[in-house]
């Protein structure tokens, strides 16, 4: 199993400044008034001191794993000391139920993005000289900026390679990595840096030092104020990183097919993420079957009230 201490191997993209809320707010006011961004459950929430306090939290939400198809939106901020010392059952169930709401509230963030991009080239494409409204000019330049895709808009490999980075991960993939990668909750970047996916960064204002860093190397483990924040930036890298093109490839010719890709797919496209490349693959899918991952329902709702 991979955890914190196995960070040196990482292949991850630096760590991007997280843009302002304004900006955020003004860029993504949608392409056009008829098509609004749908409503998204506002996620409440949850900071404990103990594992038997972050239990008894999930339990007030009727919060069960593995889930039914609706989910609540709860946000655990960070995981309490004890993770560890758990009956194994148990934390899994914990670890599970922590990070899937906050899986899903980013890739419905994700989905919305893609919904105003779709209602731009709808437009392109019943005509490519259509004049785009300055909120959909502002949207476009938010979304090239932001997924790293230069060129002109309409041109249909631009849009196409926005479609691409422009989309969700699969639950059962980002948690399985992230159980591998941070012991479920107990490595020490866990739980000292919210870092679940043992991401880095070369700013040591944000970041730890890690104790098996090779002489010479000036990366450090990024730290983040809460767990949301950590599942958004690893969702995010996959999504952009040079490493993950095959990933992307594979997510996209799923959808081609009229089909969503699953974990098991995409972590074909991990080969990167690891020095220990297939053996990481194996790693990951292994623990998407062994933990039943595979079997969550494929229509996930975060709900406000359970």
């Amino acid at each position: 199993m991979l955890s914190g201490k196995d960070i040196a191997s990482r292949t991850l993209i630096p760590a991007i400044p997280l843009l302002t809320a304004v900006a955020i707010v003004l860029c993504l006011q949608g392409a056009a008034d008829d098509h609004p961004v749908p409503q998204r459950p506002e996620l409440r929430s949850i900071s404990v001191d103990s594992p038997q306090a972050l239990h008894q939290a999930l339990q007030e939400y009727d919060f069960q794993w593995p889930p039914e198809q609706r989910v609540p939106a709860v946000a655990v901020e960070s995981f309490p000391t004890g993770m560890a010392e758990q009956e194994v059952n148990l934390r899994k169930s914990l670890f599970f139920r922590s990070l899937l709401p906050l899986i899903l509230a980013e890739n419905e963030k994700i989905l919305a993005k893609r919904e105003e991009l779709t209602s731009i080239h709808e437009k392109l494409e019943r005509d490519s000289n259509a004049e785009l409204s300055d909120e959909e000019r502002t949207l476009v330049e938010h979304l090239q900026q932001r997924f790293r895709v230069e060129g002109d808009i309409r041109d249909i490999a631009v849009r196409d390679k926005l479609f691409r980075r422009i989309d969700v991960i699969p639950p059962s993939l980002a948690l399985s990595q992230a159980a591998n990668e941070s012991g479920w909750g107990t490595s020490r970047f866990t739980r000292e840096a919210n870092n679940l996916f043992g991401e880095w960064t070369w700013n040591e204002e944000v970041g730890l030092v890690p104790q098996q860093r090779r002489e010479g190397a000036t990366h450090f483990v990024r730290v983040f104020p809460d767990l949301h924040a950590s599942v958004r930036s690893y969702i995010h890298n996959l999504n952009i990183g040079h490493a993950y093109t095959l990933l992307r490839q594979l997510r996209a010719e799923a959808r081609q097919a009229g089909r969503t890709a699953t974990g098991m797919e995409l972590a074909q496209g991990l080969e990167r993420y690891s020095e220990r490349g297939q053996d990481y693959i194996r790693e990951v899918r292994s623990m998407i079957l062994q933990n039943d991952l595979h079997e969550l329902p494929e229509e996930l709702e975060l709900v406000s009230e359970p």
